[in-house]
């Protein structure tokens, strides 16, 4: 097991941050820099149960190996579900002190409410980036197959995505044809693995002329998904670190925007965990294409 040092200390100040809301004592101009460190302190325990876990494969039998990474999930899982707690807790504080009957709020109250909630959201997007990663690691994240058409996952999908498109100032088009394989899939975990690739594609393409086309085919009893953009691209050497966790390109696009390095490696393990296959096409500055396979219902 990892000594948790890093995830004690995460949780020691996620609940000084929460008393610190209940008190009123929050100072709001120190709150970016306070969920940066508890990010920061998240990343490093993560890499601690991450180094835990190799080490353990290099020392242990197979079958210790296997309960030591369900050991691993079930510690980071609580952890994950006590800083939710506190974060939904401050993002709430953050909202019910915007409403008129809180009083009339200046024009540097309003902003440092915003970067109070814009922080605590980054901050809740970050801990089910962990969490699902942790899962998709341990091989413990709980599928539900049904009979699904991928016409009702893209619209599904469509519908998550286009307002970041639109806050990015992107463009996003969906060519789904009909007839195209039923699937027996869980298609929110195949709807969260497709929108991971896609944000991708929305946040590193040009800002005046990005985007990016998701489209669906059949190759015989098989679904084709492609997730194609005009952005940065990656190298030979880029693509051969995907999937692999907290990676991140050098590209200046890439370390501009304050990214985890876990959207794709739970991408990928999602498409595995589904039985489907995931191909990536790129050149630096050409863009990139992802070719998604997932077998149909017999």
């Amino acid at each position: 097991m990892p000594n948790g040092d890093a995830l004690q200390q995460a949780r020691e100040k996620v609940k000084a941050l929460l008393e610190a809301a209940r008190t009123g004592a929050i100072i709001p101009i120190r709150l970016p820099g306070q969920i940066e460190e508890i990010e920061k302190l998240l990343e490093q325990a993560e890499e601690e149960a991450a180094e835990a876990e190799k080490a353990a494969k290099q020392a242990a039998v197979p079958a210790d190996v296997d309960e030591l990474i369900k050991e691993n999930a079930k510690f980071v899982s609580v952890a994950v579900h006590e800083l939710r707690t506190p974060m939904t807790s401050i993002r709430g504080y953050a909202d019910m002190l915007n409403q008129p009957a809180m009083g009339e709020l200046n024009d540097m109250q309003k902003q440092f409410l915003d970067v109070i909630r814009t922080n605590a959201k980054r901050m809740e997007s970050l801990l089910a980036d962990v969490s699902y990663a942790n899962k998709v690691r341990a091989k413990v994240l709980k599928l539900t197959p049904k009979m699904d058409m991928f016409k009702n996952v893209a619209m599904g999908l469509e519908k998550k995505a286009r307002p970041i498109a639109e806050e990015l100032g992107r463009q996003l088009e969906f060519d789904i044809p009909d007839g195209l394989p039923l699937l027996n899939t869980d298609g929110e975990m195949l709807q969260l693995a497709l929108m991971k690739l896609i944000e991708n594609g929305l946040r590193y393409s040009p800002k005046d002329t990005g985007k990016v086309v998701v489209r669906g085919a059949a190759d015989g009893n098989t679904l084709v998904i492609t997730i194609e953009d005009n952005g940065i691209g990656m190298t030979e050497e880029e693509i051969a670190q995907l999937g692999t966790l907290y990676f991140r390109s050098d590209n200046q696009v890439v370390r501009d925007y304050k990214g985890s390095g876990l959207g794709i490696p739970i991408a990928y393990g999602i498409i595995e965990m589904l039985d489907g296959s995931i191909e990536v096409e790129s050149k630096p500055d050409e863009g990139t294409k992802f070719t998604i396979r997932i077998k149909g219902m017999s």
